[in-house]
């Protein structure tokens, strides 16, 4: 088997192009995210959110993988796809943390970019398991708040400045 069969054939539960297909999707999606982030001159932008939502749409794809092959491993291990989930999202919210500022009492800056990033990340995982239609809801319901009320928070924060 040449070096090309053995890389088209090397997933179990989903093909090739399945995995394009999705790591594209995901990428797709937080371009957009990342470039709405980017054009309002905040701290993330295109490349850190297509690197969150794609590696992260990669670990779906592998736990699919690892979950398959420990169906049929005869008990040498197990995988609990939540653990994944989980470690995941709690990885990607520290991701988002650093891009929270605190400048005085009242003025804290970054939480849509810290809560978008992390939006970005879970919509990779939920592309990478292959739920479409869900990612697709999600992304139009994020890049609807960032969009639609972004003038609404900056005029909220140039009343707490005054």
């Amino acid at each position: 088997m040449s070096l090309m069969e053995q890389l088209l054939n090397s997933f179990n539960t989903v093909g090739m192009g399945e995995v394009f297909l999705r790591i594209a999707m995901a990428g797709l999606f937080s371009f957009i995210l990342g470039y709405e982030r980017q054009s309002q001159n905040k701290p993330m932008g295109c490349r850190s959110y297509m690197i969150v939502s794609m590696t992260t749409c990669l670990l779906a794809i592998m736990g699919i993988e690892l979950a398959y092959l420990s169906g049929s491993a005869d008990g040498l291990y197990s995988l609990d796809l939540g653990k994944i989930i989980s470690g995941t999202v709690t990885g990607i919210g520290f991701l988002g943390a650093g891009a929270i500022l605190k400048l005085s009492d009242d003025n804290v800056i970054g939480t849509a970019t810290g809560s978008s990033i992390w939006a970005s990340g879970i919509l990779g995982l939920v592309i990478g398991f292959g739920f479409y239609a869900l990612a697709l809801i999600g992304y139009l319901f994020v890049i609807a708040i960032l969009l639609a009320f972004g003038h609404f928070t900056k005029s909220e924060n140039s009343k707490i400045k005054k």
